[in-house]
């Protein structure tokens, strides 16, 4: 069965899909559905129709949908699935303090340094942690307010504070006074003063993620880091989520989830969930085997249920009214038997059908 959700093809799960409905409404206690079936049941088109509902215009919710078996996708640790899930939300302008931060504490890839990149790591080469606080108190910023420790996460974050607050000219003209080698005016001539271009970004200009490797010296800054980035990613699900009344997170195929991201869901998402941080936010965990999820105290928001084999009248509907498949010499009894009930199996039964019965036989009919 093809993973690609095709509402003409679903069948014999609306009652799951009904309960799914029933979480969204604002009166439900319930937040979090396990969905948990065997290999082809139909989990992973299950959650299509779900992902399908919420873009519905008529209901205009956000929906993110994560594949732990999807190779193509980053989902192995916490970051991976922060970048993941932000960049299907595709709501930018909530994500900037994030955005911020994570480019405090990490490395552009080679090739990928952009103008302002360049311009921080300028500041790092150029000057010591005593001459940016220096710096900031001749623009008349607070030193305080920027995050990090280290050098470069201070330059980072120095440059991300005044490209917000449309203050780049001032630093850029305060760091070429100081040191006057060095073209800072490299790729951000916009902001130069008495150029032919002097448009600056408005306060809510987007921040871009500049998809670097975080830089950590041990594992207390390794923590002290996560928590950071963990703080400022749910404040933005938490503000969006306060804008959209609603919020979904589809979960697929659980059982191939990697041990790092298994973490951030048990120990990072599910708890804010279950204390109330993000009560109108929905998730969806689908898989051959759900969570364990007894030693977070959390039965009273947890829906579980498993996915049923298809019925013999179920069978007879996929082929006949779904795929516009006419079987003749077999009896739905046999098809549901040899199949299992299996939608998967159904599936390639009727994939194959409809090939026998669309064979251009004549080619051969003169041999």
């Amino acid at each position: 069965m093809s993973n690609i959700y095709n509402p003409a093809l679903f069948v014999n799960q609306e009652r799951k899909f009904l309960g799914f409905q029933k979480l969204l409404r604002p009166e439900t206690r319930q937040a979090v559905m396990l969905i948990q079936a065997t290999k082809d049941m139909g989990k992973t088109w299950l959650a299509g129709r779900m992902q399908d509902h919420c873009l519905e215009p008529t209901v205009n919710l956000p929906a993110v949908y994560v594949d732990f078996r999807n190779p193509k996708q980053d989902h192995h640790d916490f970051l991976g699935l922060v970048r993941l899930i932000r960049q299907q939300l595709n709501q930018p302008s909530y994500f900037n303090t994030l955005n911020e931060i994570i480019n405090s504490f990490s490395d552009a890839p080679i090739g990928a340094v952009s103008a302002l990149g360049l311009l921080r790591q300028n500041i790092v080469n150029s000057f010591s942690l005593d001459e940016i606080r220096s710096i900031c108190l001749d623009i008349a910023i607070n030193y305080e307010e920027l995050a990090g420790e280290t050098l470069s996460a201070r330059a980072g974050s120095l440059v991300a504070y005044c490209q917000r607050r449309q203050l780049l000219t001032l630093l850029i003209t305060r760091c070429a006074e100081l040191r006057a080698h060095l073209n800072w005016w490299d790729g951000l001539d916009a902001f130069r003063a008495g150029t032919a271009v002097t448009t600056q970004p408005t306060p809510t200009a987007i921040t871009e993620d500049n998809m670097g490797f975080l830089r950590t010296d041990s594992a207390a800054d390794q923590t002290r880091i996560e928590r950071q980035i963990n703080d400022a990613f749910f404040a933005a699900l938490t503000a969006l989520v306060a804008d959209r009344a609603s919020l979904v997170l589809l979960f697929d195929s659980y059982e191939a989830i990697k041990p790092d991201a298994d973490r951030w869901l048990r120990q990072e998402l599910l708890p804010r969930v279950r204390d109330g941080h993000l009560s109108e936010l929905v998730i969806i965990i689908t898989g051959r085997q759900t969570p364990d999820l007894s030693d977070l105290n959390m039965n009273h928001l947890l829906v579980k249920t498993y996915l049923e084999p298809f019925d013999e009248l179920t069978v007879r509907e996929y082929f006949e009214s779904r795929r516009k498949v006419v079987i003749t010499g077999l009896d739905w009894r046999t098809i549901l038997v040899t199949s299992g009930g299996v939608p998967g199996a159904l599936a390639m039964m009727a994939d194959h059908a409809m090939a026998t019965t669309s064979a251009d036989d004549d080619f051969f009919s003169d041999i």
